[in-house]
């Protein structure tokens, strides 16, 4: 595992990973973040996608590890929305984030065929932002993590009232397809741009990915193979992405994979300095 985020103190609390799916014989890319480790396989293609797939563990138990879900914007409230459209790039500056995901399912107040940044907005699932909860949408599955960040995903709809009042943080989902390990079998099989979360409660794991070209059921279960126990599927299509902040450690911040089309909510990790022991 590999720490992203600034500070040494942090040490190996965030792994990062990204595997290129391509045929029979192409080469698989599995890079510490900090460059100690670079080793290639072969992950053979199927009729489930292909192309880039980036992934991140990150451990909740960590010092200075912290949570970032988008918060209400006051203005947008005060016209009967919620959100303006903002681009990763400046969601993951100016929250001084270590990695951001596209978040919740959103629509917006422009034209239908090009959303564009600082359109007023809504999210269509659950969002909770520091103890504040957007809405309740009736069909949202929400990921909500409580006040020690322990993760919760519950595979039932919608988030009940003793949820929304324990959770600082939470992210609405469309269906939880991973659960206790096992990738439902109804999951989609067409490859599609696709956004993913899934956690391991009993370990405090967080797992994001990203990616470019696979279907629903072969993402939840690369998650699972990484050991996730639920999981679920975020917007995806246009507007998955994935962004790595400054301060990361022998990976260039930036964009690795989206980021052309703003969207309403962002679901981000802080990984804040450490000061070390003396005796470390």
């Amino acid at each position: 595992m590999a720490s992203i985020g600034p500070g040494r103190g942090l040490g190996r609390v965030i792994e990062w990973r990204f595997y290129l799916v391509g045929p029979p014989g192409a080469a698989v890319c599995d890079r510490d973040i900090r460059g100690r480790d670079l080793r290639f396989c072969t992950l053979e293609i199927t009729p489930e996608g292909g192309g880039l797939l980036h992934w991140l563990r990150i451990d909740l138990s960590a010092p200075g590890i912290e949570l970032y879900v988008t918060p209400l914007d006051p203005a947008a409230v005060a016209q009967g929305w919620q959100y303006r459209l903002r681009p990763i790039k400046e969601v993951i500056a100016s929250e001084g984030l270590a990695v951001a995901i596209n978040g919740t399912l959103f629509t917006w107040d422009g034209p239908r065929w090009l959303p564009r940044s600082g359109d007023l907005a809504r999210a269509v699932e659950t969002v909770v932002a520091d103890h504040v909860v957007s809405h309740v949408w009736e069909h949202s599955y929400l990921l909500w993590f409580d006040g020690q960040l322990t993760p919760h995903l519950r595979a039932a709809k919608p988030p009940q009232p003793s949820e929304l009042a324990m959770a600082r943080w939470g992210i609405g989902g469309q269906g939880v397809g991973l659960q206790h390990g096992q990738v439902w079998p109804g999951s989609s099989r067409d490859p599609d741009a696709r956004t993913a979360v899934a956690i391991d409660q009993a370990r405090k794991l967080l797992f994001l990915a990203v990616a470019e070209n696979m279907s629903s059921r072969r993402l939840l279960q690369e998650l699972a193979d990484l050991g996730g126990k639920e999981g679920m599927l975020l917007d995806g299509g246009h507007s998955s992405a994935l962004a790595i902040g400054e301060g990361s450690q022998a990976i260039a911040p930036g964009i690795l994979y989206g980021g052309w089309r703003p969207v309403a909510t962002y679901f981000g990790v802080r990984a804040r300095p450490v000061r070390k022991k003396a005796d470390d």
